[in-house]
């Protein structure tokens, strides 16, 4: 991540933290106490219109109270006008008498809720009247009910002997006059009215207020509900009004809001600005600069001397690379001196640096070597793989490789290679020594043929054959066929020409035995004329066929000194494992009695038993 990004992830959290915590101040303190407020508005509002339902119901009381005074004084004759009440029904001594009944006109006026028979509407009335019974009272007091699904305000007095009721229906002129005066709906009461709050000072408390309901995010509701005198919810009068507090402080909310992420955004680009102007342009050209250091560039040294934390940066990197420089010429001056050639790789192998010796044991000049695969230098490129594989795994190899030199000639080399990490503990590369063992490997093969190998014939000797042997059998338990062959009549050769004649006949004898073989078969020399053939595989009739070749071969007639040599044949013992034997000590008993058989015989061969 860019330092310039590592700026931006430090300043956006404490931004973000900012807006975050504004915004959850104006939404959870500053807009509920403007909602709170808006709640109390609504409710100054209900309770303004249950007042003004509370003189509605106080007008119907004294109009009713009136008549009732005036029946008492003219009789029925105070019927003959124009009464007020749609229906008008007396109880005295439990009985009722509807002094004035309902009108077609009436109950046809109020079609907007529902159409009624008359006498069924008038005997759902007068039932509804005598249900309330036990809630009757002297006092005189209005209530808002249902009757058959039709509204109606019933007014209640006390006479002196009984009670007058005047109901007056609520037709669609008398419903939407009374909403327009009250500025709300006139809907059914819900079902369920838990929760309502009783208005106080209303008579009887027959009007109650219900919890406020949030309607959307612009509106909210609080019903009126009317009880009858049984408190029994009977209407409700809906009063809906705007959120006006609410919706005006989060419109300056956000406004604020988008004012205060816009001061920080310029905040923020003005800081961008000045680092960039301070801090970021002169690390870029610090960076420029020691990107060019050391690739041939005239520039060697920080040009930054600011007197702030980054011109002592750039002062102290200026030390840094003069120590630098001393010690690479330290390391220069040491590699060009020792003996040991020195290379360096990237991480495919390729050579990038080396020291003279390492150019003079190669044979190549340095500027052909520059580039090269190390491992395209070694007669086998596989040795060098496994070393890096080596590497991989945490351990420092030394590696035996055979290098093939300008001039054509084949060296042996040990290779010690170790890596190259940067800070950050990733592979940058390989740097190893080279030294050369040519002189010590070929020293040691010396000393390997001396004590393996005949001095006369040249084939392995004893030690060899019993080496060879216990390989095949014991690490390898490899099937095999020995041969073990001893020639007839060889000392009369001696006796006759003398040792130096038995010595040519025995070189041209292991010359033959030798040719007749195909690797990995081997032939030995055990000492004077006994010899040793190891073939693998045990397969008789392949054994069969290779005794009768050598019989015919060594057999054949020998020039030795000018002179020719015809009477000394071969005797062949066979022996095969693992079907005789698996031990060595005893497949070499078991083939040598069996080259004794064939010896009986002369220029035979015999199977062992």
């Amino acid at each position: 991540m860019s330092l310039r990004k590592k700026l931006l992830c430090l300043f956006a959290p404490p931004v973000l933290l900012v807006l975050v915590s504004m915004w959850s101040w104006g939404h959870n303190i500053l807009l509920e106490r403007l909602d709170q407020e808006d709640e109390q508005v609504l409710l100054v509002e209900a309770d303004r219109l249950r007042a003004m339902m509370e003189v509605l119901f106080n007008r119907d009381v004294d109009r009713l109270t009136n008549l009732s005074t005036l029946i008492q004084r003219q009789g029925a004759s105070a019927l003959s006008g124009e009464i007020g009440f749609d229906v008008l029904i007396e109880s005295r001594s439990g009985a009722f008498t509807i002094l004035q009944p309902l009108l077609k006109r009436s109950v046809s006026a109020v079609s907007a809720f529902h159409s009624k028979n008359l006498n069924s509407l008038q005997a759902e009335i007068v039932e509804r009247l005598e249900s309330m019974r036990p809630a009757w009272s002297a006092t005189s007091y209005a209530q808002l009910l249902t009757v058959g699904d039709i509204p109606m305000i019933l007014v209640s007095v006390g006479t002196a002997s009984g009670y007058l009721f005047g109901g007056t229906l609520l037709d669609a002129e008398r419903v939407g006059q009374l909403q327009r005066q009250l500025g709300g709906a006139l809907i059914w009461a819900p079902a369920d009215h838990s929760g309502f709050i009783p208005s106080e000072g209303s008579e009887k408390n027959l009007m109650s207020l219900s919890q406020r309901e949030l309607i959307d995010a612009e509106h909210h509701s609080v019903d009126l509900i009317f009880h009858d005198s049984l408190g029994d919810a009977q209407l409700a009068m809906r009063l809906i009004r705007d959120r006006h507090l609410y919706q005006e402080g989060l419109r300056q909310l956000n406004l604020f809001m988008a004012f205060l992420a816009a001061s920080l955004v310029l905040a923020w680009f003005v800081i961008h600005l000045g680092l960039e102007w301070f801090l970021l342009r002169r690390i870029r050209r610090m960076h420029a600069e020691l990107s060019t250091i050391g690739l041939g560039n005239s520039v060697s040294r920080l040009g930054d001397n600011g007197r702030d934390e980054l011109g002592d940066l750039g002062h102290e990197a200026n030390r840094t690379l003069d120590r630098l420089e001393q010690s690479e010429a330290r390391d220069t001056a040491i590699l060009a001196q020792i003996q040991e050639g020195y290379f360096e790789l990237d991480e495919a192998g390729h050579l990038q640096s080396m020291n003279p010796a390492f150019c003079s044991q190669i044979g190549h000049p340095a500027e052909n070597l520059y580039g090269m695969a190390l491992a395209g230098l070694m007669e086998n490129g596989e040795v060098l793989q496994r070393g890096l594989l080596q590497l991989h795994r945490d351990e420092s190899p030394t590696l035996s490789a055979r290098m093939r030199r300008a001039d054509g000639s084949v060296g042996h080399y040990q290779v010690r290679i170790t890596p190259i990490v940067d800070g950050r503990k990733k592979l940058c590369g390989y740097r190893g020594i080279l030294h050369d063992v040519s002189a010590h490997v070929e020293y040691q093969n010396q000393l390997y043929a001396m004590a393996h190998n005949d001095a006369l014939t040249g084939l392995g000797n004893r030690k060899a054959f019993h080496h060879y042997l216990k390989e095949l059998l014991g690490r390898r338990s490899q099937p095999l066929t020995l041969f073990f062959i001893d020639l007839d009549k060889f000392k009369q050769v001696n006796d006759t020409f003398g040792h130096e004649a038995g010595d040519e006949l025995l070189v041209c004898l292991a010359r033959r035995l030798e040719n007749s073989v195909r690797k990995p078969d081997r032939a030995f020399r055990l000492g004077g004329d006994e010899f040793t053939l190891l073939v693998l595989g045990d397969n008789v009739e392949d054994a069969e066929r290779l005794a009768v070749r050598l019989l015919s071969v060594l057999a054949k007639p020998v020039q030795v000194s000018g002179m020719i040599i015809d009477f000394v044949t071969p005797s062949i013992g066979i022996a095969r494992s693992p079907h005789h034997s698996t031990i060595p000590e005893e497949l070499v008993k078991i083939a040598d009695a069996a080259m004794y058989e064939a010896k009986q015989h002369r220029n035979q061969y015999h199977f062992a038993d």
